[in-house]
């Protein structure tokens, strides 16, 4: 998969995409082909079709990113620049990989499953959210410290955050379409009908589930413990394929925000 160029040029996707959302930062309509470019390549990269509500979310996200960009402040953004090139080893080490490190096909060995399911829920639905809860914040005129570690930035908080917004209808910019393309984000992240996607990702985390006769027993701290199987192993992972998808698109659409209004990000790897 062509990923992220890091060059003299800067970080850079080798797309059109890419340098026409990074030439002008106030073009919210590039801003949105990057973001579908990079959906469609995340679900071709599943072997799943794309939801044809997509749109509005990715739709949301750049009209976040446009009004993240007048409120961030030249202070903020420096700030941000400094852990996107050098800082995001320690703040974010999933931020520059490419989306088949945690996308693949959904196959028919629950361990791998399980595991794969695990990598999803952590390296890019926890993060994802939270970038999504402080690039809103932001656009809405709250004053949000760049670093995350200023945070509980695991997965309930995120989850939490996000169902306040949404209740107290921030940003209060969104239109009708975006606010549903925010409703089917977190539509997609009710894995389960029985246990909460945070309860389930604490568990596989831990590794305190049971794997038996191709069942897998899960003892959730508020759900209580249930046996569930393959089927059900399965559409968690559709689930989570299709937040991941969305998810990384906001990643790529935040990055070249950034880029557009502030220049090139030249990002420093581990010799």
């Amino acid at each position: 998969m062509r990923w992220f160029i890091q060059g003299k040029e800067g970080a850079r996707l080798p797309w059109k995409e890419w340098e026409k959302a990074v030439a002008d930062p106030e073009d919210m309509l590039a801003s949105m082909a990057l973001g579908e470019k990079t959906y469609r390549l995340c679900m071709r990269t599943a072997k799943l079709p794309p939801q044809k509500d997509a749109m509005n979310t990715i739709t949301a996200f750049a009209h976040i990113l446009h009004h993240m960009l007048d409120e961030i402040g030249e202070d903020r953004l420096l700030e941000l620049r400094y852990v996107l090139q050098e800082g995001w080893r320690d703040e974010a080490p999933w931020l520059w990989e490419p989306p088949d490190e945690v996308l693949w096909p959904i196959g028919a060995d629950l361990r791998i499953e399980l595991l794969s399911l695990r990598h999803g829920l952590e390296r890019v639905i926890a993060p994802g959210l939270f970038g999504v809860f402080w690039a809103a914040m932001t656009a809405a005129g709250r004053r949000i410290p760049v670093r995350s570690s200023d945070f509980g930035t695991g997965l309930s908080y995120s989850l939490a955050m996000l169902d306040r917004m949404r209740v107290d209808e921030i940003p209060a910019f969104l239109d009708d379409e975006e606010k549903e393309g925010m409703d089917l984000l977190r539509s997609g992240l009710r894995l389960s009908e029985w246990t909460s996607i945070d309860e389930l990702a604490a568990n596989l985390s831990d590794q305190v589930y049971i794997v038996r006769l191709g069942r897998i027993y899960i003892d959730g701290t508020t759900s209580g413990g249930r046996w569930v199987d393959r089927k059900d192993v399965r559409d968690w992972r559709e689930k989570a394929l299709r937040s991941c998808s969305l998810l990384i698109a906001f990643r790529v659409m935040f990055l070249a925000s950034v880029t557009a209004e502030s220049g090139p990000l030249r990002v420093s790897y581990p010799d």
